[in-house]
């Protein structure tokens, strides 16, 4: 496939204006794709040179990116730092002067997809002395022969910025549409069942095109890596997706925890459970192929060399010869056995020092959950079958051990547990269904969180991802920016809905940071799969997720998170950062239904519907 091609898709889908004009020129493009490129196309349309767990990375910066396109153009690399100051887009950039460059080229070929994509990954793998100049030579021979357009987006890649705004569901949903006729040719009593109940035939579409979503997205919970599943399907159609299976080394979505107020709400929920305590640690999926140990974080980046005490614990403490389990991570004081705060915890994420750090802050891992184990997927398995296997193969357990934990069906006993558990500074507790099986990168009563309350009526903080920004009015005018526009994640319309402006718990630093950070993120327009009625001074792509607290969340009119629900948007009030989550990604940010949970569950809104019953 011409990359031109892939180009003149990937300008079609920047300016769509909706999520269904986004997923439309995907799908096209897509079902252009021979099998020997599909994988290659699906990786540029996210930005990337591979899935997330691989951590594939072009490794060049803004000014290997100006030198490479100065190389080829005829350019002084000042020009181009001064147009790229004025457009702030590197891509545009190298567009421009490709449509105009002052030299002409010895030597062009006709790119293709997998031309583009062979140089990016030599780009990648380029190491030792001289990379610098073979990554610079290897952008430029690419940008030698690209049309201004392919330039354009070439340009991006290495750079992490291509703006797009494709995120995996609507990848999924272009996939969908591809094999949608297969489908309804396999399922033809589920197509019968649908007829009943959607007369419009765009309303039946839409409903298969879901149904075979969710099939998609099941392998995809189980094997993060859309490349394969779409190689897998153009290869076989949707037999493909019956190879897709548990492997070890290639990490699982984790499952996620629902929210409740209290022990008796738990209780009420799940009747007998197991309740254990929360830990603000570090949250590690850990993959054992017997003596080889890979460790992942929470969205699915590889962290083995970052916690060597770890690795060793796992090789000696559990007798498995492949196993993939989950667990938090830990600073303890060895001197008083007591937990150590996240800020201390997390010090040993880090690329450098590791050894040093992994002596200064030893970690413990407890492990609450294992979902593979000696060739057997334990995923549908209950979780009370899943713990006992757990007691069997981890012994020593100076490193790697279980957490405490209680079985009850009394919420005083849930209560006294959950007091017990913030004593010892944890953030709270967690309730898990005995009878529930594990359920790969999806939100289920099968785990409920209780965490400590905050001032005010919010139970939790929330995690949002950033959408735009307010420039800085007063002293805050010399960052350029003055408060946060932030969103939630709606996965049934795979948009992010506004929901609070942040301007309080921003430190100086942090303004300063936010500003660099979010400027190479700033979009020209917004993007679309953002819902916002406001409009900021700048629209970036939703990437950076931050932790956020709040005195309450109310109805309001200019957000639009829960807006199909209530007829009006839900909001914070009085938002307040708390911290950066660098370990999520956007879409693994608060979901709407937790939103809309949360808002039901305040203490005002459930006098407000007792006092309704009573009239």
């Amino acid at each position: 496939m011409k990359f031109l091609n892939v180009a003149e898709f990937f300008e079609k889908i920047e300016q769509a204006n909706s999520r269904l004009d986004m997923m439309k020129h995907l799908a096209e493009m897509l079902g252009q794709a021979n099998e020997q490129e599909i994988a290659s196309l699906i990786y540029l349309s996210q930005g990337k040179l591979g899935p997330d767990y691989k951590n594939i990375e072009a490794g060049m910066g803004e000014q290997y990116v100006l030198e490479s396109i100065a190389k080829i153009s005829g350019y002084k690399k000042e020009e181009l730092q001064k147009k790229y100051k004025e457009q702030g887009d590197l891509g545009l950039v190298a567009q421009e002067i490709l449509s105009k460059k002052k030299q002409s080229s010895l030597y062009t070929e006709e790119l293709t997809v997998n031309k583009v994509f062979a140089n990016f990954l030599k780009i990648a793998t380029t190491s030792g002395t001289g990379s610098q100049e073979s990554k610079i030579k290897l952008l430029a021979e690419l940008l030698n022969s690209a049309q201004p357009l392919e330039a354009k987006f070439i340009t991006r890649v290495p750079l992490g910025q291509l703006r797009l705004g494709t995120g995996d569901p609507t990848l999924m949903d272009s996939l969908a549409v591809n094999y949608l006729n297969e489908f309804q040719t396999k399922e033809k009593k589920l197509v019968q069942e649908l007829e009943t109940k959607y007369k419009k035939p765009e309303d039946l579409q839409r409903q298969l095109r879901m149904r075979l979503r969710e099939k998609i997205e099941e392998k995809y919970n189980i094997f993060p890596d859309l490349g394969k599943i779409a190689e897998m399907l153009k290869q076989k159609g949707l037999n493909g997706l019956n190879q897709i299976e548990i492997t070890v080394g290639v990490p699982i979505r984790p499952t996620l925890a629902e929210r409740m107020n209290t022990g008796e709400e738990i209780i009420e929920k799940l009747g007998n459970c197991a309740i254990e305590g929360k830990y603000d640690g570090l949250r590690l999926q850990c993959h054992k192929n017997e003596n080889t140990v890979t460790i992942y974080s929470r969205n699915l980046e590889e962290m083995t060399a970052m916690f060597p005490d770890i690795v060793q614990g796992i090789r000696t403490e559990i007798k498995a010869k492949t196993m993939i389990f989950e667990g938090e991570a830990l600073a303890v004081n060895e001197i008083t056995g007591e937990f150590e705060a996240f800020q201390v915890t997390i010090q040993r994420k880090r690329k450098h020092e590791v050894k040093e750090f992994s002596e200064k802050v030893p970690l413990k891992l407890f492990v609450f959950d294992c979902m593979y184990l000696n060739g057997k997927n334990l995923m549908p398995l209950p979780f009370q079958e899943r713990q006992e296997k757990l007691n069997e193969i981890i012994t020593e357990r100076k490193i790697v051990d279980l957490p405490e934990r209680i079985v009850t069906s009394n919420a005083l006993e849930v209560n006294s547990f959950f007091d017990q558990a913030i004593e010892k500074g944890l953030e709270g507790i967690i309730a898990k269904d005995l009878n529930a099986p594990y359920i790969a990168g999806a939100r289920k009563f099968a785990w409920i969180k209780l965490k400590r309350s905050y001032k005010g009526e919010l139970h939790d903080t929330i995690d949002a991802v950033i959408i735009g920004y307010l420039k800085g009015r007063g002293q805050r005018t010399v960052f350029g920016l003055g408060a946060l526009l932030a969103a939630v994640y709606n996965p049934e319309r795979d948009v992010f809905e506004s929901i609070a402006k942040i301007g309080t718990g921003l430190s100086e630093e942090q303004l300063k940071q936010f500003a660099h950070d979010l400027e190479k993120l700033k979009t020209k327009q917004k993007p679309a799969r953002v819902d916002s009625v406001l409009n900021p001074d700048v629209w970036v792509e939703p990437k950076i997720v931050i932790e956020v607290n709040a005195d309450e969340i109310t109805k309001s009119p200019v957000h639009t998170t829960a807006q199909q629900e209530f007829g009006t948007g839900l909001a914070l009030r009085f938002p307040r950062l708390v911290k950066i989550r660098t370990d999520k990604q956007a879409e693994d940010c608060t979901h709407t239904d937790e939103i809309i949970k949360m808002y039901k569950n305040q203490k005002h809104v459930q006098v407000i519907k007792q006092e309704g019953s009573e009239n």
